[in-house]
């Protein structure tokens, strides 16, 4: 090489560094420019709607929370700052307020940022078990998804269990599939799910068990996690501890059992819900209590009314889980927004995403033992949600799971049915490749194949 082309060269590869030269190689790829392009317009997308929302309210809860965050900054804190909510989205709150001021649109400017890693491990999850076009579907199917764009504008946890949950079942998957060693990267995951929101405990121990019982997981890897699990979940036993001399996660939420049960079906989600329950002697009598006390009075009145009246309670349950996974909402709820409107979303999304995921999930069974945290996860939260309360915006951090199964199907359809690629291919595309002459001079395998003037076989 001449000297005038090696001080091209050099010159050339000047502004390069280490970082930048990964970034080419990655984005060299085409799976990862795929993957990459879809992170940005999701992002982008979401970035655009948030900005548009501002710092304002659609739901009564953002009010709390953002009350609860300026409480917090205003100390001191004990557990009385959460007003009987889980600690970590309040605290969440109050970090980026204390950074930023008390601006809502700051939190759902993170909340962005949470919601694109979400996605990642959606692809990732997909590309671990179905492979890399099934991924790039399911990235997409993400990206656009109205209910995940929706949140990330309000200032209500969903947002974050959004990305918690697609994160806790991708290393799941990875501890089922490949290695339990990710076990401990689950529990940390599991462990943040729960300062969010406290029924995520309930799905550790039906993961481990069936991990377990499929051989997926050793003794060993069990019981390390689980420490791992508690080690997260310790300095809030302690702190509550320390205030209240009784350690628990969260405490003033058994109401919602026991009010899920007494009030009518027509009133549930309506502006007179508040109103009907505050007539119940047994509900005001409670709530007058200190919440310790609390929890254990409308647990005793829950069961009491369970046992009075088992047949309400069979239809509070299966009206809840219609609630829960209905195509669209019931009709006349207090609503942020038209009814209609959010109608006509729902059936143009979650309408088809949920009968596909649930085939899929029904012709995945067999494969359940690589498979089965996402079943122990979805089987969980339905059942609590069925038994205590349910809404629609609830079923969102299940959805992720709807839509990576969704991807199987759709990848599954779009293959052709006599492909040309390499056994074990896994790519962004499946279709058939130009054989070279003669390579298989009996026909291709299986028998099938119509032979071309070139020699080669379809």
């Amino acid at each position: 090489m001449s000297p005038a082309a090696r001080g091209r060269v050099s010159t050339y590869n000047m502004p390069d560094t280490p970082l930048l030269e990964k970034v080419r190689r990655f984005l060299s790829e085409r799976t990862n420019a795929w993957l990459a392009a879809a992170l940005a317009g999701a992002f982008l997308l979401r970035l655009v709607y948030v900005l548009h929302s501002g710092n304002a309210f659609a739901y009564p809860d953002e009010a709390d929370y953002h009350a609860i965050a300026l409480n917090i900054l205003s100390g001191p804190l004990s557990p009385e700052s959460f007003h009987n909510r889980e600690p970590l989205y309040p605290l969440l709150i109050s970090l980026v307020y204390g950074a930023a001021g008390p601006h809502p649109l700051a939190v759902k400017l993170l909340q962005t940022c949470f919601s694109a890693a979400g996605m990642y491990f959606i692809y990732a999850s997909a590309r671990l078990l179905f492979g890399g076009r099934a991924a790039v579907i399911a990235l997409l199917l993400a990206a656009f998804y109205p209910f995940s764009i929706f949140y990330d504008a309000r200032l209500l946890r969903e947002s974050l269990l959004f990305f918690w949950s697609p994160a806790i079942i991708f290393f799941s998957l990875k501890a089922a599939k490949e290695d339990g060693k990710y076990c401990c990267a689950a529990a940390l995951f599991t462990g943040l799910a729960v300062l969010t929101k406290t029924i995520h405990l309930f799905y550790w121990p039906v993961f481990i068990l069936a991990g377990l019982a499929y051989k997926r997981l050793s003794l060993k890897q069990a019981g390390l996690s689980t420490l791992v699990l508690f080690a997260v979940l310790s300095p809030l036993l302690l702190f509550n501890y320390a205030h209240t001399a009784t350690a628990f996660l969260s405490r003033g939420q058994n109401f919602n059992l026991y009010q899920s049960l007494v009030l009518p079906d027509r009133v549930v989600g309506t502006d007179g819900e508040a109103a009907a329950i505050a007539r119940d002697p047994v509900f005001a009598a409670g709530m007058k209590l200190p919440p310790g006390e609390q929890d254990k009075y409308f647990l005793k009145a829950a069961r009491e009314e369970i046992l009075a009246r088992p047949g309400n309670f069979a239809h509070k349950t299966l009206w809840k889980f219609g609630k829960l996974w209905r195509p669209v909402p019931y009709r006349g709820m207090g609503y942020a927004h038209n009814w209609l409107l959010l109608a006509l979303i729902c059936l143009l999304t979650d309408g088809w995403l949920l009968p596909l995921g649930l085939y899929a999930g029904i012709r995945l069974f067999r494969r359940r033992r690589e498979v089965f945290p996402v079943y122990a996860y979805a089987a969980v939260f339905t059942a609590i949600y069925s038994i205590s309360a349910s809404q629609i915006r609830y079923r969102l951090p299940l959805m992720p799971f709807f839509i990576i199964f969704s991807a199987y199907l759709l990848d599954s359809w779009l293959k052709p049915r006599k492909t040309g690629c390499c056994p074990g291919f896994s790519g962004l595309s499946s279709f058939p490749r130009a054989r070279a002459p003669g390579i298989y001079p009996a026909g291709p395998p299986g028998g099938f194949g119509r032979k071309l003037p070139d020699g080669s076989f379809l």
